[in-house]
């Protein structure tokens, strides 16, 4: 079954100008040929037409019809300003309401249609030079006075009503102009000022004449960043305009009814078609209906579309329809959905050379096109690459619809998989719940690109232990130096003599010892414990090492704390010295390896990198530690092994049947602390079996403090 025998396909290639409604037989054909949805009748009914009626008086207001290039704004404009001007069109509406509704305008306009060029007249000089043109061609023969000859402007438009009357006594006149918005972002500000105080005098004269104004603008103006310069003045002329926006719901509907208009049957056909997809997805059953309406077009490409802020070239209905006239001879697929998205658009707007007139769109094509083509001849082998390159396409728009194409946003897996409607064949005998299934597969193809391409070019919010990207994934222009690829190649380069290094460089920084080694040795450090059943301080070295490598420290203290390397620790014979006591970290995961990995790679990475790569990598390498510390706090109690005098047990054991020192909170350097005290308390009294105890905690650093405030006070008195 092909796309055309579902589809009542009518193109829409055609861009409409506002003056083919001057000619009789358009405007008939635009006013018949425009589909009107729920959300535009409304507006129709309970705002324009009530907005340009002359027959009652009414709070009368400027009108501003917007909405993006292509979505339909002037054929909307000469819809109305031909039923304005012809009454009998009124009849030719598609919608009954919008028809019944229409009476109250229908025929009731002379009508000036006129479109806002590239002109460096003032906004004032053009609109009365149109005014006297078109008037004249009426056999109305007005003249405005000079600009500076007149305090405001109501005076003379109602001199110009006046002379109007007197040959369409029961009229009213109807002004309107497309592209007003271009002409006034070309404005300096001082001309933007005038032009748009003259424009607050349209809006007031349309409440008090029987004439109307009627514009046309790609964005809204009042609330639009373009103009924040100007704010004050706005702020006036929006009290007398009225803003209708043409919203992608008004879009959908003109896709729907006049694009890729269905009957009941081809509808049916559609339904039965996409019920055998709608488990892969998050929300294709909810929004069944829409799809139906929509096929073959996703129905979020249409929101994704308008937000490309880039470029005058974004027609969406004209993007449509070209798409599908390459589509209506094509089979339905059987193995998946068949749905255009918006990955579609992608490859229309870079094959586009206009585009690239931007800076910021010029730089995602570069980034974008160099990572499809490195996953083109990189990609494994046996591996989805159509999928790989619609993921690609996805990303690439993406980029061009958050403002700041560097900014870290982008999309899940599962917004990948739905907005898409990503599909493989292969996940249908998986056996898993199809949508989990589906979306596994959209992260597996993520990560093959990543890996593809050694981590350039796409980045992500989140990332695992191993390196892993996760989250949100986004193009990331600025990545053509890829720092957790490095990181990760040199990890994986490091022999286990650098991962004891990197486990004693973070064991450093868990116990606090940042200073220098003790003077005189090599990876030893002067260390306070203290005796528990005395509440005393007692001095001793830490050691990272074993006893063979140590060198004797001066002046001899009471105990050694070593800790040996887990990967790669030198042969040494335990002696059993009552003062010396082991800790073997036995029981890492590979979890923790990771993270021991990474922090070893980024630190390597540091050291020989210059200052802005080093701060990376410094930052990359406290993100581990963080990791690793988090890991210990968690694992500390079955993680060590303590052998103190040739007793060997786990950590939790030597604390068996005691309270941890602050309660339950595992601080890594607190029960280290405890344990040595434990091991080392009956060595510590044989030391000095009459050392007293005290109620309080002491230690040197009280001690000393107690010290220099007695010498203090001696050499007060």
């Amino acid at each position: 079954m092909k796309y055309r025998e579902l589809i009542q396909f009518e193109p829409l290639e055609t861009v409409i100008q506002l003056r083919n409604a001057d000619q009789y037989a358009q405007a008939e054909q635009l006013v018949s040929t425009y589909v009107i949805s729920d959300v535009m009748a409304e507006k129709l009914i309970q705002r324009v037409f009530p907005l340009l009626q002359i027959d009652r008086p009414a709070d009368n207001k400027g009108l501003l019809i917007v909405g993006n290039y292509g979505t339909g704004k002037s054929h909307l404009m000469s819809v109305i300003s031909a039923v304005a001007e012809h009454g009998e069109l009124a009849g030719r509406l598609r919608s009954p309401e919008v028809a019944a509704a229409a009476h109250s305008i229908a025929g009731r306009f002379k009508v000036i249609r006129t479109e806002l060029g590239a002109t460096r007249m003032a906004l004032r000089e053009f609109i009365c030079g149109e005014l006297e043109t078109k008037l004249a061609a009426m056999g109305v023969d007005y003249r405005f006075p000079a600009w500076e000859a007149i305090p405001n402007h109501k005076a003379a438009f109602e001199e110009m009503m006046a002379a109007f009357h007197q040959h369409y006594p029961d009229q009213g006149l109807l002004l309107v102009v497309d592209e007003l918005l271009d002409y006034l972002g070309s404005r300096s500000e001082q001309e933007l000022l005038l032009d748009l105080n003259f424009l607050r005098e349209i809006g007031e004269v349309c409440n008090s004449l029987k004439f109307r104004f009627m514009a046309g603008l790609q964005e809204m103006l009042f609330d639009n960043p373009r103009f924040s310069f100007v704010a004050g003045t706005l702020l006036k002329v929006k009290d007398r305009f009225e803003q209708v926006i043409i919203d992608k719901r008004d879009i959908k509907f003109v896709v729907a009814e006049r694009l890729l208009k269905k009957t009941a049957d081809s509808q049916e056909k559609i339904r039965q078609h996409l019920l055998r997809f709608t488990r892969f997805y998050g929300n294709m059953n909810e929004r069944l209906e829409e799809f139906v309406r929509l096929f073959p077009v996703h129905p979020d490409y249409i929101e994704m579309f308008e937000r490309v802020r880039y470029g005058e070239a974004r027609a969406i209905l004209k993007v449509l329809s070209r798409a599908m006239t390459q589509m209506l001879d094509r089979e339905v697929p059987e193995d998946e959905p068949g749905i255009i998205s918006y990955d579609h658009y992608w490859t229309v707007l870079k094959e586009d050379p206009s585009f690239r007139t931007y800076p910021e769109v010029r730089e995602v094509i570069d980034c974008s096109t160099k990572l499809e083509e490195l996953v083109k001849t990189g990609y494994p082998r046996g591996r989805n690459k159509e999928l790989a390159r619609r993921i690609i396409h996805g990303l690439s728009l993406h980029r061009l619809t958050v403002g700041d194409i560097e900014k870290p946003v982008g999309l899940t897996a599962e917004n990948l998989r739905d907005t898409l409607c990503l599909f493989d064949p292969m996940v249908v005998d998986m056996g898993g719940d199809p949508a989990d299934d589906l979306r596994g597969e959209v992260e597996t193809a993520l990560r093959l690109i990543v890996q593809t391409v050694n981590g350039q070019f796409i980045s992500a919010t989140e990332q695992d232990a191993r390196g892993r990207l996760g989250g949100q994934f986004y193009l990331d222009i600025r990545k053509t130096v890829d720092y957790d690829a490095l990181i990760n190649k040199r990890a994986e380069a490091l022999d286990n003599k650098y991962l004891d290094q990197a486990y004693f460089q973070a064991l450093a920084r868990i116990l606090d010892r940042t200073d220098d080694y003790y003077p005189g040795t090599h990876k030893a450090w002067e260390y306070e414990l203290v005796w528990e059943e005395r509440q005393a301080p007692r001095l001793g070295y830490l050691f990272f090492g074993t006893p063979n490598e140590r060198s004797t420290a001066q002046p001899p203290r009471e105990y050694y704390l070593f800790f040996l390397q887990p990967f790669a620790p030198p042969p040494f014979k335990d002696e059993k010295k009552p003062g010396d006591v082991f800790f073997r970290l036995e029981e890492q995961d590979q979890i923790f390896v990771s993270w021991l990995r990474r922090y070893a790679g980024a630190t390597a990475q540091a050291s020989v990198s210059s200052a802005k790569d080093r701060a990376v990598y410094e930052k990359k390498a406290e993100e581990a530690l963080r990791e690793l510390v988090k890991w210990l706090e968690e694992h500390i109690m079955t993680a060590f092994t303590v052998t103190c005098r040739g007793r060997s047990k786990k950590l939790q054991e030597w604390l068996s049947g005691r309270v941890l020192r602050g309660g339950m909170e595992r601080d890594v350097k607190e029960i280290i602390n405890q344990v040595a005290s434990i091991c080392l308390s009956p060595y510590f009294a044989e030391l000095a079996p009459e050392y007293p105890s005290f109620s309080v905690r002491i230690s040197w650093k009280n001690i000393n403090q107690a010290v220099m405030d007695a010498l203090h006070s001696i050499r007060g008195k």
